[in-house]
């Protein structure tokens, strides 16, 4: 045999050995567990959409370690991004035109805090913002103390065993927390309940559920590791929520209007800056918008509007804008003919929501009048329109009274007897004075059949407030002694108010109770008397809102007349 045709015959040879060698090769698993023994395709995040779809988040688990998943999941985002950044450029003109949205990113992805649609805090910097783990916490930290000392096996075990503690940790707190906002015993307040059954499908949802429920938790009990750990998963729901609002269809997906509840739950108790609670309501009102009332007919999009519709009211009402809930379509679509009526508080909304508009004209009028560039008889004809507005706003508000609140079925309300109070109650006193000898006395504390009509009532006192304006130059529908006596009413029902509302339905008289405060001059006893009753709230509820004195429900806010 030549040498030639030993050259020949050995390259097959080698080949089979070439490929023997690569069927042996082991490749290393990138997927989860769970979609690599189905043999299904995973997207490598966690949890991953596959196992989201089959309702079993908790589940996920990888075998690869957390660097080497980060750094899989990153070369897979960039090749997706990469291939649909012209597309999405191409989207976000419309988006911004659709919700009012910041400015396209610079290119290399930052976003300036001042273009963000929700701006942040981040007063925690020891929270690391890549971590998805629950590393704060304390139940995670005592498995990771003992690993070092423990074998393999034991210490795979030992981190499933506290995963699974933890998960189910966080749906005690969500739980509370469900409990606390949406509780089953109130009517018109289901709207949170059913937002939880859509976790499953939704991977921002399910992680502001566990922000907003870790940080109710960590405030109720103290607990600065749960609190902190909330805070680390609140960070990157505001991410994931300005990402999501980029796109045209997300933006209006249900899943992104409940993360923006979740959102505002969560600025009651931290507070993260002075305005961030209004932005957040304001942001859902946009969101609202674009979804129009039809997508409001039924379900848990009838919710989000009809039980929430007090909120989006009273942040129309800061906002001082005309407001689109004062459309026909969003007085009357959201309740179908087979739907139920409207009860008392939802016949006063129906008023409420021409207010903003008229709060427009009376600034404008008052711009125009500082400025002095404006002739004499406009400026009349002006004020002379505001009057008639006010005293239209007026008059539909005791309409509302006569055919409603004197008609209520259970009864009106009441002043408290010496009998019925409790000698033992640390509620505090609220002081006014007497208007016939102008000594100051303790107020009689008002009591209600019910907490519709407490709320109710509280409502109509404040709408009566907004719309009898003192500014000068401008005529008042209220006389002084009027406005004194209905912001009164709202101070001597927050005793009843905080001693029959569950959970953390107090939230709903923040706007209420800011009008009242309002309204009394600096050095006022009766100012005095609702600063003590705004900490009584704030540390019987643990929440910082009204320790600060509801300031960003304030209608009169700075720069405002």
């Amino acid at each position: 045999m030549s040498s030639g045709d030993g050259a020949r015959n050995n390259p097959p040879e080698a080949s089979g050995a070439a490929k023997a060698g690569s069927r042996k090769k082991i490749r290393p698993t990138y997927s989860c567990l769970n979609c690599h023994k189905r043999k299904v395709k995973c997207d490598r995040v966690k949890p991953c959409g596959a196992c989201c779809l089959r309702g079993t988040p908790s589940e996920c688990e990888y075998g690869t370690s957390k660097r080497d998943r980060h750094y899989i999941q990153q070369s897979a985002l960039i090749e997706n991004l990469l291939r649909s950044c012209e597309n999405l450029k191409q989207q976000l003109a419309e988006a911004r035109q659709l919700a009012n949205l910041p400015a396209i990113k610079d290119e290399d992805g930052s976003l300036p805090s001042s273009q963000a649609l929700y701006s942040i805090k981040e007063s925690d910097n020891s929270v690391e913002d890549g971590d998805d783990s629950l590393d704060e916490l304390d139940l995670s930290s005592k498995a990771a103390d003992n690993q070092s000392l423990a074998s393999p096996n034991t210490v795979a075990l030992e981190e499933q065993r506290t995963r699974k503690e933890t998960n189910a940790l966080i749906e005690f707190y969500v739980e509370r927390l469900v409990t606390d906002f949406s509780p089953p015993q109130v009517s018109g307040t289901i709207a949170l309940r059913e937002a939880r059954s859509l976790r499953v499908f939704s991977p921002i949802l399910c992680s502001a559920f566990e922000a907003a429920s870790l940080t109710f938790a960590g405030r109720r009990d103290g607990n600065r590791s749960v609190e902190v750990a909330g805070h680390s998963r609140y960070l990157r729901v505001l991410r994931s929520l300005q990402h999501a609002l980029y796109d045209p269809q997300q933006g209006k997906s249900t899943e992104v209007l409940v993360v923006v509840l979740l959102a505002t739950i969560i600025e009651a108790f931290k507070q993260t800056s002075k305005d961030s609670l209004l932005k957040h309501q304001l942001g859902g009102l946009e969101l609202l918008r674009t979804r129009t009332p039809y997508r409001h007919r039924h379900g848990i999009e009838r919710s989000l509007y009809v039980d929430l519709r007090m909120y989006w009211v009273t942040a129309a009402l800061v906002h001082r804008k005309p407001t689109f809930l004062a459309e026909k379509d969003w007085l009357t679509v959201p309740w179908p003919g087979d739907g139920p009526a409207k009860d008392i508080l939802q016949r006063l909304l129906d008023v409420a929501v021409h207010i903003p508009g008229y709060l427009a004209q009376v600034d404008e009028f008052s711009a125009l009048l500082k400025g002095g560039n404006k002739p004499p008889s406009e400026l009349v004809n002006m004020q002379s329109a505001i009057w008639e507005r006010a005293t239209e706003l007026q008059g539909l508000l005791q309409v509302w009274k006569n055919m409603y609140a004197d008609t209520y079925p259970s009864g009106g309300p009441w002043e408290e007897s010496p009998s019925e109070a409790d000698p033992t109650d640390d509620f505090p006193k609220f002081r006014c004075r007497n208007p016939s000898t102008m000594q100051v006395i303790v107020g009689q504390n008002i009591m209600y059949p019910d907490l519709l009509l407490a709320t109710s009532m509280t409502f109509y006192w404040a709408l009566g407030l907004i719309i009898s304006t003192t500014d000068p130059g401008l005529v008042s529908v209220l006389g002084l002694q009027e406005r004194y006596q209905y912001a009164c009413n709202i101070c001597r029902s927050m005793k009843y108010y905080t001693q029959n509302i569950p959970g953390c339905l107090i939230s709903r008289v923040m706007f209420i109770l800011r009008t009242a405060f309002d309204n009394f001059a600096d050095g006022m006893v009766e100012k005095e008397s609702m600063a003590e009753i705004f900490t009584y709230i704030g540390r019987k509820f643990e929440l910082p809102v009204f320790s600060n004195k509801c300031t960003s429900s304030s209608v009169k806010g700075e720069g405002k007349p």
